[in-house]
């Protein structure tokens, strides 16, 4: 009766191992692993090769840049100490460009304008400029004008390439270097002005933003995202 019993306990015993061999390795069956491995790269915005064409300012031109000089914003007919004479034109033509292997990016453009002294008056003897085509404001709040509408004093803009109110894509293509034109060409001085209203260290300021324009953030699209990142921008522009 003693054997029986040990008999059967081994049995028992014996079915045990099986069953937990059989789990351990249906465990190790049914088990999968994966690992993915995403190399990332880094976007660029880079200086334009060469100068952008003076008769057409939207196009590469074939003068190359100078690499310790020149960056993303050109200026070709702009003279040094430009004198100031009521009723009459300065050239100015502030241009902005990104080069051959640049992102594609939104364009904005701020102007400062710090000529004129503050006083009764003073809007309508401020040297003022009027857009090219495929240039706007990113809001009636973000610029100032003289009082009349389109002669604009200072702020934000934006180029719109094909004159629409959002930001376009400036983007390079066939190998070449991408040009938005020019926001203005000419800054027009007032006949009102004259030497005594004008501060001592007279200068416009140009500056631009570049922004990748794959960049959404926390918005619904890029471009809003860009105007948003544009207008925090030219607040410090403003306060420099």
């Amino acid at each position: 009766m003693e054997n029986k019993k040990k008999k059967r306990y081994g049995i028992i015993a014996a079915l045990l191992l099986l069953v937990l061999a059989a789990g351990v390795g249906t465990y190790a069956w049914l088990s999968a692993t994966q690992s993915l491995k995403n190399e990332f790269t880094v976007g660029s915005i880079g200086k334009p090769e060469v100068k952008p064409d003076p008769d057409q300012p939207d196009k590469p031109g074939t003068d190359p840049t100078n690499p310790s000089v020149d960056g993303y914003l050109f200026e070709t007919k702009w003279v040094k100490d430009s004198k100031m004479i009521p009723d009459t034109n300065i050239d100015k033509n502030p241009n902005v460009g990104i080069g051959k292997d640049s992102d594609s990016s939104y364009v904005f453009v701020y102007v400062k304008n710090a000529i004129v002294k503050d006083g009764e008056g003073a809007l309508a003897k401020i040297p003022y400029f009027t857009l090219n085509n495929g240039w706007k404001p990113v809001a009636t709040d973000q610029v100032k004008t003289n009082g009349n509408e389109g002669q604009y004093v200072s702020g934000l803009f934006m180029y719109t390439a094909d004159g629409t109110n959002a930001p376009a894509k400036l983007t390079p293509a066939n190998d070449k270097a991408a040009y938005t034109g020019e926001l203005f060409s000419t800054v027009h001085i007032p006949a009102t002005m004259n030497s005594t209203d004008v501060v001592e260290n007279p200068a416009m300021t140009v500056s631009c933003y570049i922004f990748g324009a794959d960049q959404k953030g926390d918005k619904t699209d890029a471009a809003a995202n860009a105007v948003e990142q544009a207008k925090a921008w030219a607040k410090t522009q403003a306060q420099a």
